[in-house]
């Protein structure tokens, strides 16, 4: 009786381990080609900056990648990065108007996920954890209060 009860506890034991663990891996490294994952990683508060920078990269690999205004603007294309913006903006013609809807929408999100990129940057730690929004708001504070003391 007393090994049942043993066995019961352990086995309800490893169930949490197993459900805290799989809480904590919200994104599979997998997924990151198939899925735009990195989309939500720009909302979520907990992701790690290293991972979402990955995730965006795998996904766009073999993918026609939307160009940037500046970076066709301010560019000094080479000869071949000429004809390789010529094709792919040949692709982009072609598309029918739902290709073409979900390709707006993809050159939307990653003009967002590179402004976000460039603002919390200066947030991220070492291990890739971006300091929250609280933490952010006191490291203001605690400069305002630097400035005032420095008057």
């Amino acid at each position: 009786m007393l090994k049942k009860i043993i066995l019961l506890f352990m086995g309800v034991f490893l169930m949490k381990i197993s459900n805290t663990q799989a809480q904590t891996t919200k994104y599979l490294a997998e997924d990151y080609k198939n899925k735009p994952l990195w989309i939500d990683m720009m909302e979520d508060t907990t992701a790690n900056y290293y991972e979402a920078v990955k995730a965006f990269d795998v996904y766009w690999v073999g993918r026609l990648k939307p160009m940037e205004e500046e970076d066709i603007i301010s560019e000094i294309m080479s000869k071949k990065e000429e004809r390789e913006r010529e094709k792919n903006e040949r692709k982009i013609a072609k598309l029918k108007p739902a290709q073409r809807a979900e390709f707006d929408r993809m050159k939307y999100e990653t003009k967002r996920f590179e402004n976000w990129k460039r603002e919390v940057f200066p947030f991220v730690q070492e291990n890739g954890r971006i300091l929250t929004p609280y933490e952010r708001q006191e490291i203001w504070k605690k400069q305002q209060i630097e400035i005032e003391n420095q008057k």
